[in-house]
């Protein structure tokens, strides 16, 4: 899924915006340093302008907890990372490094059965860090019919 929501998002992009997979990233936290591994990652020329968590459950419900805590680690840690192209092998071809944006968007995206009318909620409400950079995609989906595509944002 992720490979061709890259592909997807890639192809739409301006050129001047550079995609990562599974980057990851160092957070300086008073605990020490964290590591997480985001699923997409988004960056201008210099700066991560979003992060992206991914899950697939079609046949389940949304199990969205831990990436909302590492959305929420990123956003309140942002002045702390740092992101690039580190490869395991081969040459180096673009060792830039991105700082994190002050204006990141954090998306949560997510194919799942259809929750409960009254389990449909904003995953990040109530969490502060998030609060006006939050978007949260939706496929729900159903036996024997397309699923239901729907968002929700803070």
């Amino acid at each position: 899924m992720q490979a061709a929501f890259w592909a997807q998002l890639n192809e739409r992009l301006p050129a001047n915006r550079r995609l990562f997979i599974e980057p990851g990233i160092s957070i300086r936290t008073s605990n020490g340093i964290k590591k997480i591994v985001p699923d997409i990652v988004v960056c201008n020329s210099r700066e991560v302008i979003a992060v992206i968590e991914l899950k697939y459950r079609p046949k389940g419900p949304p199990n969205y907890l831990k990436d909302i805590q590492t959305l929420d680690l990123i956003a309140r840690n942002r002045d702390g990372i740092a992101i690039a192209n580190a490869r395991f092998r081969g040459a180096e071809k673009d060792a830039r490094r991105y700082t994190a944006s002050q204006k990141i968007l954090f998306v949560w995206a997510g194919i799942h059965t259809a929750p409960a009318p009254d389990e449909e909620k904003l995953f990040a409400e109530g969490i502060g860090s998030l609060s006006g950079s939050y978007l949260q995609l939706h496929a729900a989906t159903h036996a024997g019919q397309a699923p239901d595509v729907y968002y929700y944002s803070s």
